[in-house]
């Protein structure tokens, strides 16, 4: 993690660093491995053991800290691209966990693939400020719009079908949450893009008052479908014998299956697309290119690489005094 920051001058530094740290050590105790004198020839300067031990201590602090990379030494920049603000609005529900998805051969979850393709669109348009809410029966902010992608993608990473306890697909609280979160008083477009299986076909979907929620907002919404056509259980853990163990509703199994109907809906009321299929990043991708882009200041910390190269070279220094004075002399030679 910490060696991919380093250039090729690091790797070199480091590198004489070890070759020269060896051969002072070699050469320097060559002369006991030749010297038939008894232990009792050598003695001690308190003062110069003193002195070498806390080069040594030094060497290694100011070493760890160029590695380390600590946020008092990091510098911020504040880089402006053309890019656009995206909020992503992530289904939690149980029937996400479906696992009714082919990719590599390997049956997934509906809720890893949304995943995906959030983590996947981050890495493919960096240059995007992006933001986070998950939703079933209620909403949760996750990430605010934010160039931090890093930070994003660790939440992303701990998100599973129990953040929220809440069961249901509520999307106008979660259409509404995330429209909040832009800053109305840029005249720039906006991006929602919502990840979901649909929800239920109980679900009843408020047309007027998700219209209420796009009213003089320049915010335009992405749906995705995530299923396949056929209806399928949805899994809730496992069995003492490490079965599967699916949903039931009055003894019967419960199956979740296509319900695009309520996405095509929103898709058309947020003003944009519906998208399903096989590519979804790629047609992600096209989408986000015929939003309008404004300057962004992504804020970025970067570790000034002067100052990395300063701690390693002090870290240098001091090691040398610790290895070129010496703390113990031979009697007859008043010097090693």
């Amino acid at each position: 993690m910490y060696l991919s920051s380093f250039s090729l001058l690091h790797i070199i530094l480091a590198s004489l660093f070890l070759i020269t740290t060896w051969g002072i050590v070699f050469f320097r105790y060559k002369k006991y491995l030749f010297t038939r004198e008894n232990a009792t020839n050598y003695t001690t300067n308190k003062n110069f053991a003193i002195v070498r031990l806390t080069s040594l201590v030094l060497s290694l602090l100011l070493l760890g800290i160029a590695l380390l990379e600590p946020m008092g030494l990091m510098r911020n920049s504040n880089t402006p691209v053309e890019g656009i603000d995206c909020i992503w609005l992530l289904d939690v529900s149980a029937s996400m966990d479906v696992q009714d998805i082919t990719e590599n051969a390997s049956a997934i979850s509906r809720l890893i693939k949304a995943k995906s393709i959030i983590e996947n669109s981050l890495i493919a348009h960096p240059e995007n400020r992006y933001g986070l809410v998950i939703f079933a029966g209620t909403s949760r902010l996750i990430s605010p719009l934010t160039s931090e992608h890093s930070s994003l993608l660790t939440f992303l990473a701990s998100i599973d079908s129990k953040s929220i306890s809440e069961g249901g697909t509520d999307f106008h609280d979660a259409l509404s949450l995330a429209t909040e979160r832009f800053e109305t008083k840029e005249n720039i477009p906006h991006m929602i893009v919502l990840l979901s299986d649909g929800g239920d076909r109980e679900d009843t979907l408020d047309a007027s008052s998700i219209k209420n929620i796009f009213q003089n907002k320049n915010t335009r919404l992405i749906t995705v479908g995530l299923w396949k056509t056929k209806a399928s259980p949805i899994p809730v853990g496992r069995d003492p014998l490490g079965d599967v163990v699916y949903k039931k509703f009055q003894g019967e199994i419960v199956l979740s299956g296509r319900n695009k109907e309520s996405l095509k809906n929103l898709a058309e009321i947020g003003g944009w697309s519906y998208l399903e299929g096989t590519s979804l990043e790629k047609d992600l991708g096209k989408s986000f290119s015929t939003i309008s882009r404004h300057t962004i200041l992504n804020s970025r910390d970067s570790f000034s690489d002067a100052t990395v190269q300063l701690f390693i070279m002090t870290s240098f220094f001091f090691f040398l005094v610790f290895l070129l004075l010496p703390s113990t002399f031979i009697k007859r030679w008043n010097a090693l």
